[in-house]
């Protein structure tokens, strides 16, 4: 039981220390990301906080694995150089007493992982669509900056527009002004507001301006229309949600109700996620193995060489289960089983079995 414990706070410091060093690679990332849309207008600044979070809990999710294999071949690398492991298997202390080690570690961690990513996963995702129709809805989502002129291109038509002031909510444009330009006339468009918003049959963003005048100019004949309006809509492109978004933010149950190819991808996708913790663990151990003179790291590089490929396989793989390549009763296993009897062929190759 004492070694247990031991074993165990070896693994876990390791494990832990790891995923944080990968997490302040991605965390920075993604603030540098979201902070370059904030200065370009895309994004408002009080929506960041919400964003980082929602991303560093996804980016945590799926480094877990890579941070299981790093921090055990750490941890056990550590032993063997300080000849630990050794002074064990002089005690007759056997690698099966490691492998009890790090199941009793490693059942519990895969359970979280996979309540986060069954269940945790789809609310944080939908969380995120949420905030982000939301946005859509501002004038920032539109590029529309506040207090200056913003030209634009379109085809062969071209926008000028200015708002002078945004509400308390940053929702309704104050003091409106609009002018269009073709080959064939002039638009211009004055108004006290106007709104941005979804509509919710058609899913397309408008522009709604009301209680303002228009005035267009025929370049053919140069007259002259003028008209006041209470309200007058225009239609803004949308902005593109990729597949993998909206599935994303499916929960679990209705993917195993659905019959679709794509939900069928997603699922298997999820469950990958949550195998790749155990399989990564069990390789690890093997690989961990090194001499005094080998050093700490000898064959880290090893491992996340069979991470990334096994990672990039498992995309590769959803890619062609959504391209229905794959048969979905065949999903992912293709990925996982081999990485499966290597790691278990290097544990018998090293050890000749757990005693």
């Amino acid at each position: 039981m004492i070694l247990n414990r031991y074993l165990i706070k070896e693994i876990l410091q390791a494990f832990v220390a790891t995923l944080l060093v990968l997490m302040l690679i991605i965390v920075g990332n993604t603030v540098a990301r979201l902070l370059g849309n904030v200065s370009e207008g895309q994004l408002p600044a009080d929506a960041l906080g919400i964003l980082v979070f929602i991303g560093s809990v996804k980016g945590a999710i799926q480094l877990a694995p890579i941070a299981l294999l790093i921090g055990m071949m750490l941890a056990f690398g550590r032993l063997y150089r300080d000849n630990e492991i050794a002074s064990m298997h002089a005690s007759g202390i056997g690698p099966g007493q490691f492998f009890k080690a790090i199941f009793l570690l490693l059942t519990p961690l895969t359970l979280l992982l996979a309540t986060l990513v069954l269940y945790a996963l789809p609310l944080l995702e939908t969380s995120r669509q949420e905030i982000t129709a939301e946005i859509k809805q501002r004038p920032e989502a539109s590029g529309i900056p506040v207090g200056e002129f913003m030209h634009a291109r379109s085809g062969d038509r071209t926008f000028t527009i200015f708002v002078e002031a945004l509400d308390e909510k940053n929702v309704v444009m104050e003091n409106f002004f609009l002018h269009m330009e073709d080959a064939k006339d002039k638009r211009a468009m004055l108004a006290s507001k106007a709104v941005l918003f979804i509509d919710q049959k058609s899913g397309d963003r408008v522009l709604q301006i009301s209680d303002g005048s228009r005035y267009d100019q025929s370049k053919a004949d140069q007259t002259f229309t003028i008209f006041k309006f209470g309200e007058h809509g225009i239609r803004v492109p949308p902005l593109s949600t990729s597949v993998s978004q909206r599935l994303g933010a499916k929960s679990t149950i209705t993917l195993l109700r659905s019959d679709d190819v794509k939900d069928a991808a997603e699922l298997h996708w999820r469950f990958g996620v949550i195998l790749s913790a155990p399989i990564m663990a069990l390789l690890a151990f093997p690989l961990s193995y090194t001499t005094p003179r080998q050093g700490r790291f000898g064959k880290l590089a090893v491992g996340i060489l069979l991470y990334a490929l096994y990672a990039n396989l498992l995309i590769t793989g959803k890619s062609m289960l959504e391209d229905e390549k794959i048969p979905t009763i065949i999903g992912l296993w293709w990925v996982h089983l081999p990485f499966l009897f290597l790691s278990l062929w290097m544990v018998w190759r090293r050890y000749g079995g757990l005693r």
